[in-house]
């Protein structure tokens, strides 16, 4: 999904519910402080002219799709399922009424999830399936998805490192310690697997150069996960975007290494 039509912006705007052409229970002032409290962006709904419905609806029309995700997520935040069940219970709404609100809500994580996806590379199936690495990288799709891409940062690192680690185990290469880091699992795999041996053409050496650097890239996505990441209670965690860069050189270095191991 590129972007929210006009389709899905007004099956939010009936997720949240209409009363007397006002949306759900804002007020002005409440729809205002919407936008900072709830979605962390600099909106202001009174430049725009209408009921809070009416510019809810322009705002969301005309956002990025970055900023359309961080809405309707804030949407969620404001809005759960809690809020509806309990309009059901006061029998404000039917049954019917909130059935369909738990369908929009399920539609409204998944537009989101498509919105937040934008500049992620697709992973795809590994043609070796270690479970370990397939549990794992399903837990950061659910936190990339349900969350964000900071929040995901140590799972991707879990799955880039566990994936050496069974390389390492099924060639039978040894280390002297018994936890190596995964800059060191590459730096043996480079050195010692068959499938990694080093074509010395002369038309290959900017292609080696580039193999070179792998090993200070996971350097630095180590680094990252154990300082920047809630792997651990660090005080600053990584900005989104580079988040996103992380997980992106993550995913294509593990289908670099798959590509190889199955070539």
């Amino acid at each position: 999904m590129d972007k929210l039509e006009k389709k899905e912006v007004y099956s939010v705007v009936s997720y949240i519910g209409v009363s007397g052409g006002y949306l759900g229970d804002f007020s002005y002032a409440s729809h205002a402080d919407f936008y900072p409290s709830y979605c962390g962006l600099g909106i202001d709904p009174y430049e725009y002219s209408g009921t809070t419905r009416e510019r809810f609806i322009q705002i969301l029309s005309n956002c990025s799709p970055e900023d359309q995700a961080k809405i309707l997520m804030g949407v969620l935040e404001k809005y759960p399922l809690s809020y509806h069940e309990e309009l059901l219970e006061r029998e404000i709404i039917k049954k019917f009424d909130y059935e369909k609100k738990v369908e929009l809500h399920e539609k409204i994580i998944k537009w989101s999830n498509e919105l937040q996806g934008k500049g992620l590379v697709e992973l795809g199936k590994l043609v070796n399936n270690f479970e370990y690495v397939t549990e794992v990288l399903n837990h950061a799709e659910t936190l990339i998805n349900q969350h964000s891409c900071s929040s995901a940062i140590d799972r991707v690192h879990a799955a880039l490192h566990g994936y050496l680690k069974n390389v390492c185990a099924d060639e039978g290469l040894s280390f002297a310690t018994a936890d190596p880091k995964i800059q060191d699992l590459w730096s043996k795999i480079k050195q010692e697997h068959p499938k990694f041996s080093v074509n010395v053409k002369e038309h290959y050496k900017p292609i080696n150069q580039c193999v070179d650097a792998i090993g200070k890239a996971l350097h630095n996505i180590n680094d990252i996960r154990n300082r920047l990441s809630y792997s651990h209670p660090n005080e600053e965690i990584i900005e989104e975007i580079e988040a996103k860069l992380v997980i992106n050189l993550s995913r294509v270095l593990l289908q670099y290494v798959d590509g190889k191991m199955s070539s």
